[in-house]
């Protein structure tokens, strides 16, 4: 992936996670500076995690102009969104972006640090929810990776798909990162709407 692409994928992905974790703060009252904070950490958490594992300095302390970018989009729904209804929705309509887009860049910087398939995919689930589990943790949720929807699995199957199509067919690289994106966010749209969940244990009396 170019480096220019790659780029703007990453502004793309952090604003949608900022705004994604601003909304949350939002939803529960928080002042500004909670508010940026919870936006900021949802944007650019999963990429520290994911640089860190692979030895590397993390890519927002080397292009600070990505920090700019997680700070405003942080700040902007403090002014335009608060009265918006249906802010659950939107919360997860811009946190299945962030989704899609940060699962295909952090399968991406695997195969660039030549790690097998389960790291590549790894990397990709990281990069793609361990912001978002942390804004949960801060406002005291149970993340949503853990309880909702089937989150992760789109994290994890859109890494794999993007590992199988880039190692071992010839198509357009570009190609490969549009279709990644979009069916990770399609079918995590499908999931919020048709209350897609995994199996999970029947309660106990």
């Amino acid at each position: 992936m170019s480096n220019d692409f790659l780029a703007i994928l990453n502004i793309i992905g952090i604003i949608a996670f900022a705004i994604s974790g601003a909304m949350k703060g939002i939803k529960y009252s928080l002042d500004l500076l909670g508010i940026i904070v919870l936006g900021m950490i949802t944007a650019i958490g999963g990429g520290i995690i994911r640089d860190i594992l692979l030895n590397q300095i993390p890519l927002i302390l080397k292009n600070e102009k990505d920090l700019l970018f997680a700070l405003l989009a942080s700040i902007i729904p403090y002014f335009f969104v608060k009265k918006i209804e249906k802010l659950s929705f939107l919360i997860q309509l811009f946190d299945a972006l962030g989704l899609a887009v940060f699962t295909v860049i952090g399968a991406d910087k695997g195969m660039d640090a030549n790690i097998g398939v389960f790291g590549v995919i790894i990397m990709g689930t990281l990069t793609g929810v361990a912001g978002g589990m942390l804004r949960d943790i801060l406002v005291g949720e149970t993340p949503f990776v853990l309880k909702e929807d089937v989150y992760a699995s789109f994290a994890i199957i859109g890494s794999l798909i993007y590992y199988i199509l880039v190692k071992f067919t010839f198509l357009n690289k570009m190609i490969i990162i549009y279709s990644v994106i979009i069916l990770i966010f399609i079918g995590r749209m499908f999931a919020i709407k048709f209350k897609w969940n995994l199996p999970k244990p029947k309660e106990t009396k």
